[in-house]
């Protein structure tokens, strides 16, 4: 159980949300924990860390975007994910429209606890690293960050919790969290999350710029369990509170088979 809570603490929404979320953000809810009421922020934090649409495995995709007049632009992509000792690796291909097919994201979590991230453009034949100020851009045109994208909504890492009273949202009981960036200079100055008290999936995730103001707001829905017992989110949004700009992501297909390391590597990355 000790090595479990450590994989997850240490792994990359969607989101949560993440793709993360970004959600976002999918592990199973650990046998043996604490009564829900005694359960302390960081242990409700470590128990949703992972959550997304695909925990070890594969993810088949179609990503919206809709902008503030309401024109929508539809890709196809796939995800691999798998969880390492030093968290998770991540690889996203882009299928279709033509224009954007096979451009790729890949995210590494290596043993410092740094997540390295590389954008492979076939039209350039090259792939660009993403790091400091650049993490934090959106990314290809979404309302995810390539740093929000790459973590699939990890906070432990970054974020101090304090657990609030918790809430009914939507008609589910939930715990609701605020996170509180442990460094300064960050895209966000505080999160606060609505989480299942069932599932442990993150089902609203509210971010709040740095002027204290909500500027994004990520729904997870549609929560289906896994064979495993996980659940797992099947329909994603991110909403742009200031551009009025959306992102959905409709989980098509998922596979919890083995993804061969080399996905993850720059060799692949080229191909």
């Amino acid at each position: 159980m000790a090595a479990e809570r450590m994989t997850r603490r240490r792994g990359g929404l969607l989101a949560a949300g993440v793709l993360a979320a970004v959600a976002v953000l999918v592990l199973a809810v650990a046998p043996g924990v604490r009564a829900a009421g005694e359960l302390t922020a960081e242990e409700i934090l470590d128990e949703l860390e992972g959550t997304a649409f695909v925990g070890s495995g594969r993810a088949t995709v179609e990503l919206v975007t809709v902008n503030a007049r309401g024109q929508e632009r539809s890709n196809r992509l796939v995800f691999y994910r798998k969880e390492t000792a030093h968290g998770a690796n991540q690889l996203l291909e882009y299928l279709a429209p033509a224009d954007v097919a096979g451009t790729k994201f890949l995210t590494v979590d290596d043993e410092s606890g740094e997540t390295l991230m590389w954008l492979y453009l076939p039209a350039l034949g090259r792939e660009r690293r993403i790091a400091g100020s650049a993490a934090q851009d959106s990314f290809m045109g979404t309302d995810f960050t390539f740093e929000e994208i790459g973590s699939l909504g990890t906070f432990s890492k970054d974020y101090d919790a304090e657990r609030l009273a918790d809430e009914v949202y939507q008609g589910v009981d939930s715990y609701v969290l605020r996170l509180v960036p442990r460094e300064a200079g960050g895209k966000y100055s505080a999160v606060t999350l609505w989480v299942a008290k069932e599932s442990f999936v993150p089902l609203r995730v509210e971010f709040y710029n740095r002027q204290g103001s909500l500027e994004k707001v990520l729904i997870n829905e549609d929560l289906r369990q896994t064979a495993q017992g996980r659940w797992q989110p099947h329909l994603i949004t991110m909403r742009n509170e200031s551009t009025g700009s959306r992102t959905v992501i409709r989980v098509l297909e998922t596979s919890d088979e083995p993804v061969p390391d080399e996905y993850f590597t720059l060799r692949y990355l080229r191909r």
